[in-house]
Formats: C-alpha cells, sequence, structure tokens
C-alpha cells in the first residue's frame, strides 16, 4: 500500500474509533486548561471539572484565573441558568445564562459545551454535509508525547476555509447562527466588532463568517480509550485554541452530591 494511502487509511481508523469512543462517555471527571484566543488576546484558564452527560449536570472549580470560584448547572433546573459563586466581591451567588457576556468574557465556548459531545455533534455534521470527502480531509500526524502521555495524532484540513457574507434572518442571534453553520458563534462576534453580544444581530443584517468550524483542526487522541484529550484550532490568523483534559477518570460513579449546591465541599 503507498505510504500516503497507509496514512489516510489509519487516519480514518482512528477517526471512527474516537468517534464510537466519544458516544460511550456517560460521565468523566478531569482537568481542564484552555488557551484561547479573545479578541486577539491570548487568555489562560483551568479547572476541575465533574460532568454527566444525560441529563447534561456539570461542575466546575476555577483553580485560575479566579480561583476558588464555582460554577454548577443542571439540565432542566434554575430556568436553564448557571449558578455561579464568584468567590470575590460582592461574594453572593448568582444566576447566569449560559451566554451572559459576564460569563463569557474570557471563553469561546459555554458550560454547556464541556466535554466531548460538542465535539462529536460538531464533526457528525461535517461528515453528514460533506460525505467521503470529509473523511478524505483525515490525515494522520503520526504519535505524539504530550505531558507524559502519548497520543495518535489525527488533523483534520480545510484549505478551502474563508471568511464570507452572511444574511441574518428573521430571529436569528449569533447563537443559533453559529449552531445553524456548526460554527462556533464567538468568532462571530470577533469578525464583527459592532455586534456588543451573542443576541445583538438583526434581520437582513450582513455579518461576516467563517466558512467552516476551522482552517485546521489537530487531536491528539489517547491510543487506549480513543479519546481526544488535546483539541487544537486554527483560523486564518493562526491558533484560535487549545482544550487539554488531563487527570480524566471516564465514567465514574457520581453520587447525589455531585451536583448539588448542597454538597458540603461546596461553597454556593
Amino acid at each position: 500500500m503507498h505510504l500516503s494511502a497507509q496514512g489516510q487509511t489509519e487516519a480514518v481508523s482512528v477517526y471512527n474509533k474516537m468517534m464510537t469512543a466519544m458516544q460511550q462517555v456517560h460521565s468523566s471527571s478531569f482537568i481542564l486548561e484552555t488557551e484561547e484566543r479573545i479578541f486577539g488576546e491570548t487568555k489562560h484558564a483551568r479547572y476541575i471539572v465533574k460532568l454527566q452527560v444525560h441529563p447534561y449536570q456539570v461542575y466546575a472549580y476555577s483553580i485560575t484565573p479566579n480561583p476558588g470560584a464555582e460554577a454548577l448547572y443542571l439540565e432542566g433546573k434554575n430556568n436553564g441558568k448557571i449558578l455561579i459563586n464568584p468567590n470575590k466581591f460582592p461574594f453572593i451567588n448568582l444566576s447566569l445564562s449560559p451566554n451572559s457576556m459576564l460569563l463569557r468574557k474570557n471563553h469561546q465556548y459555554t458550560m454547556l459545551q464541556m466535554g466531548f459531545s460538542y465535539v462529536h455533534e460538531l464533526l457528525a455534521a461535517y461528515h453528514k454535509i460533506e460525505g467521503p470527502d470529509f473523511l478524505k480531509r483525515l490525515k494522520s500526524g503520526g504519535d505524539i508525547s504530550f505531558q507524559n502521555r502519548n497520543y495518535h495524532v489525527l488533523e483534520i484540513n480545510n484549505p478551502e476555509y474563508a471568511i464570507v457574507n452572511y444574511k441574518v434572518l428573521k430571529g436569528e442571534t449569533v447563537t443559533s447562527i453559529a449552531k445553524k453553520l456548526h460554527i462556533n458563534d464567538h468568532i462571530i462576534l470577533e469578525l464583527n466588532p459592532s455586534i456588543g453580544d451573542y443576541s445583538d444581530v438583526d434581520a437582513d443584517e450582513i455579518i461576516k463568517v467563517p466558512s467552516s468550524f476551522a482552517k485546521r483542526i489537530i487531536l491528539y487522541v489517547d491510543p487506549k480509550t480513543f479519546l481526544p484529550y488535546v483539541q487544537i484550532t486554527y483560523d486564518d490568523k493562526g491558533l484560535y485554541g487549545r482544550v487539554i483534559m488531563s487527570s480524566f477518570v471516564l465514567n465514574p460513579a457520581f453520587g447525589p452530591l455531585d451536583f448539588s449546591r448542597s454538597n458540603p465541599k461546596y461553597h454556593f
């Protein structure tokens, strides 16, 4: 078999195993490290996370940049809002929308997009839209050692990535547009400085959006679990974001207090 064909076969094999593995994650705990480009500035954050997929429940404890801050989201509870302990003045709990600009000031994603469900949904959508052409864009990057762990490197390249115009339809928001186009909603804010928040668009307005989620995606896939613990995205300007999940525990059995504000270890 030709080397390039062999690499393509390996890439598709890793991709298929990874997609299956992500669907089998029902719960997890991990340390989440993020490096994100926010309006031209690089922002770093680190959290301890507990996550349950169905129903979606997530608890996050901030290590940096706001040590001791906590967030709790329970699907179907608290009117769809996230309970926040800011651990700083005014030292009172807050309930905020997942798309609150206060919450997303230094983040590209919401608390509802943690874990692997969002990544799986995104890749599955592009695979469905592009069919066999999507698989042709996969590339095996060989193996790599990162933070004392070995990974398979899976690349997804899109040389046709471009910034295009989009006409806003009646009732659409930045977030709904991003969901429809399978892109990140924060990058729409970056591309359109006149847009103030995730609902600040009007029908018939012409805005700029990327033609796809990223120009290049690099995934570090664990050879045992086939989960992409490291996710790196690039756009036309370079590095857009990096997500690292370490100390990962797959499918732990959480108790009733793990996603409860009454947990004595939490400070809500």
